[in-house]
């Protein structure tokens, strides 16, 4: 128990404070001015007191004030002291007053107030308790301040210990992004903070915004046409954001209200309680502008404190590392926009496409691969490549739970009416990290009565995964569910075919965008089938051709080797409904005869691969060279032997009869290649080589919206983002 004399919230200080608070009551004016001409006598807080407007400077003092008024009040109990004590401390430290400062200034007012009572109270046994009893009750108030003031440098330095793990966090940059937001708009009198970048018009896009008043924010700036623009020429971009975007260096506004510049934004900030701004440029790896980070506090001159400038400065370094080893969040999509996109998903406004996989042998449908579609209810389908950017990691789980069910659904409908087929899945990547998918999937297979091997799980190429974490931890228990594994995208990014033997995966897909630059550069693309075809097989994986757009395509890919082929010039997604009715037209593929230029550059490959494996032995080469030519048959039923072509398709046979391997027959060679190049490319876009429409469900970026009619047929965009099922 406390002593009652050293206690200043005791009742007999309390008495005491009630003597003292009678005879200073006319001076207390005087005391409070000595005590703020002692605080802002420093550099730090009388440089912002400088910069503020009268209104500012009345609201900065406001509670300080008050609780000074109160200070020696008898009745103030502790608890609301204390409370009050810490606040207004925290409230120092916003105005970087240092502790040091604080005691200089309650010293001053001691002395003051004892001149004060020395000549008022003749007592001197009285005096010394009353001077006791204050001097107890102010060193309580400093106490509490130097606390509040502790516990904001605590609270910063804890946000900045969590967004240093902001890499390690989360599997999006969307959900690291969100997650330092949080963190920081909970930092003391942080009211929002914002995450923006330009779009294609210069107009700064809040698109991930997290605060009390977050909706208001966005809201207001549209409405009052006064979003940030990064043109210098544009009133809107002399602001903080627009500088930072065009200087990449961070912008710190001491004073919202009171700098001309941000006239504009000067009533919108004080209906928002936004006193003071920093925006935080952050780069790409290259050092490009990438985006825009903007917190928004309450009180003038936050920003302006070294400590916090350093602390902006390892906000800056957190982000950039995290965007530096993240796919990135995609399209620029504006606030309302991504709020949509998620309400939509919450609500189930989901719908399954199915683009068809044939087997390039026998024309079987083999599986069908399951697209994601959100549900415009206006006649459209949103594709992936718009709503994807605005998920982060719930949301991934959430498409990926809900696509699977769908698909489950659809396959049981399909059987009962007479197709029974499999179905390949996007599994993104972080699925071998993350026990939340694994879950999802065997309790969703539970539910239906579906063999589990009707199901392929594609995962995607470009995902950063330990495969070797992956194969000891995760993969076994994938793989205890029945289901099939495909590596999605191979060729486009990180995977090699050592990774998909590591994965144990069952099928992989040839990237569509190493199929359908076939028109400009068909040396490439069918090489590209025909190795990386040949190198699945040789370990034991069946390999499938995406972005198969034209007939040539389809029949080169087939000749090449590969086992399944999908694309437009296949079937283009459809519902489960037009599924059931789709028929697939026979494709009659005879290598020995091909009908398209395409088919006769894959059986060039395919002939030119044994006569290099006949090497030296006459006798297998005399085999080879006997059996019937796919390109000469092309050349015949085209009408091309008398031509510049025919004649080098003849002088190559001539070589190789005579000299195969030898330096005549490789030139002989590379003039036929670039002869049948040459032919390929001049049929132009129109021909073989392209389909009509888009380069394929796997190509360009696709437009935000399309009709029903049109069956959805949206290019899947972001794949170097989090690609769930689309």
């Amino acid at each position: 128990m406390m002593n009652e004399d050293l206690d200043p919230f005791g009742p007999h200080a309390q008495h005491l404070l009630g003597i003292a608070q009678r005879h200073v009551s006319d001076i207390n004016e005087e005391l409070i001015s000595a005590f703020y001409r002692g605080l802002f006598r420093h550099a730090g807080p009388k440089d912002v007191i400088a910069l503020l407007t009268p209104e500012q400077f009345a609201q900065t003092q406001e509670r300080p004030l008050a609780q000074l008024h109160r200070i020696l009040d008898p009745d103030l109990d502790r608890e609301t002291h204390d409370k009050e004590s810490v606040d207004i401390g925290q409230v120092y430290g916003f105005l970087d007053v240092k502790a040091s400062w604080l005691v200089d200034s309650y010293a001053l007012y001691l002395e003051r107030l004892h001149q004060s009572l020395e000549s008022r109270i003749g007592d001197p046994e009285q005096r010394m308790r009353i001077r006791s009893a204050v001097t107890m009750r102010l060193m309580s108030n400093l106490s509490a301040h130097v606390r509040g003031r502790e516990a904001l440098v605590r609270s910063e330095q804890r946000a900045l210990s969590q967004i240093s793990g902001l890499r390690h966090g989360a599997f999006t940059l969307n959900d690291r992004i969100r997650w330092a937001l949080d963190i920081l708009t909970e930092l003391p009198g942080m009211v929002t903070a914002a995450f923006a970048r330009p779009d294609s018009r210069g107009d700064i896009q809040h698109e991930i915004v997290v605060g009390n008043n977050a909706e208001s924010h966005v809201a207001s700036l549209i409405n009052e046409n006064i979003a940030p623009s990064i043109h210098a020429d544009d009133p809107r971009g002399r602001g903080p954001a627009g500088r930072a975007w065009r200087s990449n260096e961070i912008q710190q506004i001491i004073s919202i209200d009171s700098d001309p510049t941000l006239a504009i934004w000067h009533e919108y900030a004080r209906q928002l309680g936004y006193a003071s701004v920093a925006t935080i440029p952050l780069t790409d790896s290259t050092g490009c502008s990438y985006a825009l980070l903007s917190l928004f506090h309450a009180w003038p001159g936050y920003f302006a404190a070294p400590q916090r400038a350093n602390l902006l400065k390892q906000v800056r370094a957190a982000l950039e590392a995290a965007i530096a080893h993240s796919t990135g969040p995609g399209r620029v999509l504006s606030y309302s926009t991504r709020s949509a996109y998620r309400e939509a998903l919450g609500r189930g406004d989901l719908v399954m496409l199915y683009q068809p996989v044939i087997d390039l042998r026998t024309d079987a449908l083999v599986k069908v691969e399951a697209l994601a579609r959100l549900d415009g209810h206006d006649g459209t389908y949103i594709s992936p490549g718009d709503f994807l950017p605005a998920f982060g990691e719930h949301e991934l789980r959430q498409l990926f739970a809900l696509g699977l069910r769908r698909t489950l659904l659809d396959l049981q409908d399909l059987s009962a009416a007479g197709l029974t087929t499999s179905a390949a899945i996007n599994l993104p990547t972080q699925a071998f990290a993350d026990m939340e998918y694994l879950n999802i999937a065997r309790e969703t297979l539970r539910e239906f009565p579906i063999e589990p091997e009707r199901i392929t799980f594609e995962l995607l190429e470009t995902g950063e995964i330990d495969t070797k974490q992956a194969r000891a931890q995760l993969l076994p228990l994938w793989k205890a569910l029945g289901v099939k594994l495909a590596q999605d995208d191979l060729g486009s990014g990180y995977s090699s075919l050592a990774r998909m033997e590591q994965l144990g995966v069952d099928d992989v897909k040839i990237d569509h965008s190493l199929v359908t630059t076939a028109a400009q550069a068909p040396h490439k693309a069918l090489h590209f089938i025909y190795n990386l075809t040949h190198l699945a097989h040789d370990v034991g994986i069946r390999a499938t051709v995406e972005g198969l757009e034209s007939e040539g395509l389809i029949e080169a890919a087939s000749i090449l080797g590969a086992d399944f082929g999908q694309g437009y010039a296949i079937a283009r997604p459809m519902t489960a409904r037009d599924l059931a009715r789709w028929r697939r037209t026979p494709l009659a593929i005879e290598p020995r005869h091909p009908r398209t230029a395409l088919g006769a550059y894959a059986t060039m490959i395919m002939r030119d691969a044994l006569v290099g494996l006949a090497g030296p032995r006459p006798e297998f080469l005399k085999t080879i060279l006997a059996e019937p030519c796919g390109l000469g048959s092309y050349l015949h039923t085209q009408g091309l032997e008398n031509t510049v072509l025919g004649g080098a398709h003849a002088h190559l046979r001539e070589c190789a009869q005579n000299c195969a391997g030898s330096l005549r027959y490789l030139e002989a060679r590379r003039t036929l290649e670039r002869l049948l190049r040459d032919h390929i490319t001049q049929q132009g876009p129109g021909s073989e080589a392209q389909e009509k429409g888009p380069a394929s469900d796997a190509g360009r970026r696709a437009p935000q919206t399309m009709t029903r009619e049109a069956r959805a047929v949206v290019p899947r965009s972001g794949r170097r983002g989090h690609r769930t099922m689309h």
